[in-house]
């Protein structure tokens, strides 16, 4: 929801940022059409990111339709992003009200704008409010305070405003031994680094509002929450600090919220996979509407029986998130579609919505963590690449043999040998009966110059040479199978 009031020029080169901070290199075009604005806009996107982020940059490359740039490893993704958010205005005028000012020119001289700008501001604060309906018939506001709170912890995460949040040492210490004592009986789960900032920064909140803005959650999402080992383990394990991090239960579901709602990981993958079956077996299978939906999304994906682990993991974070409706404003990396995985987000939305309506339920889906859902899917919903089929000519049964031996000892699983018996090089180049990529291993005393194409790559070979030629097949798999350049070895 935020992202559709954030200034799109902060929203693409956060999300650039974030491309390059995990693949290093990125393509211009590619990125502009997921993001629908021209080249040139993104090339100037990646300069305003290179300019603002170069003191944490260890060296740039730019290409005619490539970047690549290295950023220092002991920055952290977030570190850099946040750079690139604080330049945003609305983030620092809605922190700013979120943390109680209500004076427009205060906040002009907090923010170094000028009047206008903030008035300007103001009116698309007004928009978003209204969107979200909390803009009442008589002009007040009415945020819920679970709302409220997730507002503010997004903004002072995004931004790093840490100055909206009173965090004192005794809440930081609290908080860690809160985290440390989860983390030491649930699996030897492990929350990092920065999931670790959210949850402090949401306890930090919760204790800022709790006595003035109490929040409130219904008896079923209390009971949904009691039936699960992490809720008992923080009522456990906030017995055990000597500073108070609640003031009633409600609270401690604040908190079961923040600690539900975060990754996690885990360095024993045997734990890790028990870690994922309680915690599926409680947000799925023990809740019939849950399970309806996971039954409708993996009926009408068409999902293998192959891919069912898979679309469980990618699944159960989706859905944890939903737990009391506080999905809507989770601080999460931004997720953008690929023009074929918009197709997929259409009719993971419209099952998301016709399961809500069938149910009667006020679930509020946020877009970016639907679209992260759609391309996690889509990667279940990839046909498996077609293997290359490798003929062999050979003068002799005795060759072909010979050569099939070789073959199947060297040979990448990319490729298929073929049954095929062949003698002579003519009865195999002709691409009418072959129209997928192929391969010819043709014995030197058959082999021809200049009879392959863009779908047959012929090879000459001998007893002396097959090793070598299988040994560069491997190395090249990926070129042949999706370059249409003809190769003649």
């Amino acid at each position: 929801m935020l992202e559709n009031y954030l200034e799109k020029n902060i929203f693409r080169q956060v999300y650039l940022c974030e491309q390059l901070y995990e693949n290093r290199t990125i393509r211009l075009h590619e990125l502009a059409e997921q993001l629908q604005v021209s080249s040139i806009t993104i090339a100037n996107d990646l300069e305003a990111i290179i300019e603002l982020l170069e003191p944490h940059i260890v060296s740039t490359a730019k290409g005619r339709n490539c970047c690549t740039v290295v950023f220092d490893p002991d920055c952290s993704s977030l570190s850099l992003t946040q750079l690139i958010y604080q330049r945003s205005y609305f983030l620092r005028i809605l922190g700013l009200y979120l943390a109680g000012e209500r004076h427009w020119g205060t906040m002009a001289e907090a923010s170094f704008i000028s009047l206008s700008k903030v008035y300007h501001l103001r009116s698309s604060l007004r928009s978003f409010f209204d969107d979200l309906h909390y803009l009442q018939p008589d002009g007040t506001l009415q945020i819920p305070e679970k709302d409220y709170r997730y507002l503010l912890l997004s903004v002072v995460h995004y931004t790093n405003q840490t100055d909206l949040v009173q965090m004192n040492q005794p809440i930081s210490q609290a908080g860690n031994k809160l985290i440390e004592y989860v983390e030491g009986r649930f699996f030897s789960r492990c929350y990092p680094i920065e999931e670790k900032q959210l949850i402090l920064l949401g306890v930090a909140i919760g204790l800022q509002r709790a006595k003035t803005n109490p929040i409130f959650f219904t008896e079923k999402e209390k009971a949904e929450a009691r039936r699960t080992p992490l809720f008992q383990l923080i009522k456990r394990g906030l017995k055990q600090l000597s500073f108070s991090l609640c003031h009633d239960e409600n609270e401690e579901f604040y908190l079961y919220s923040l600690f539900n709602s975060r990754n996690y990981l885990c360095n024993n993958l045997e734990l890790l996979q028990k870690d994922f079956e309680v915690v599926y077996q409680n947000h799925v299978q023990y809740n019939p509407l849950v399970l309806q939906l996971s039954q409708r999304l993996t009926a009408a994906l068409c999902l293998s029986e192959s891919n069912q682990l898979l679309f469980e993991k990618a699944f159960l974070p989706f859905i944890r998130s939903t737990w009391a409706d506080m999905q809507l404003f989770q601080p999460e990396k931004i997720c953008v579609l690929s023009r074929q995985q918009k197709p997929l987000y259409a009719q993971v939305r419209q099952l998301l919505d016709q399961w809500k309506k069938d149910n009667q339920l006020t679930i509020r889906w946020d877009d970016n963590l639907v679209r992260r859902l759609t391309i996690n899917l889509s990667l279940l919903n990839q046909q498996p690449a077609k293997k290359i089929e490798v003929f062999i000519v050979a003068p002799s049964d005795f060759k072909y043999l010979y050569y099939h031996q070789q073959l199947e000892e060297l040979l990448g699983e990319h490729f298929n040998i073929s049954s095929m018996i062949c003698n002579h090089l003519n009865e195999v180049v002709d691409d009418t009966f072959f129209c997928t990529k192929r391969v010819i291993l043709c014995d030197s005393s058959l082999y021809q110059e200049d009879v392959g194409s863009d779908n047959t790559l012929i090879y000459s070979i001998n007893c002396h040479t097959i090793a070598e030629v299988v040994a560069q097949l491997n190395q090249q798999v990926q070129v042949l199978a999706d370059t249409p350049q003809r190769y003649i070895f």
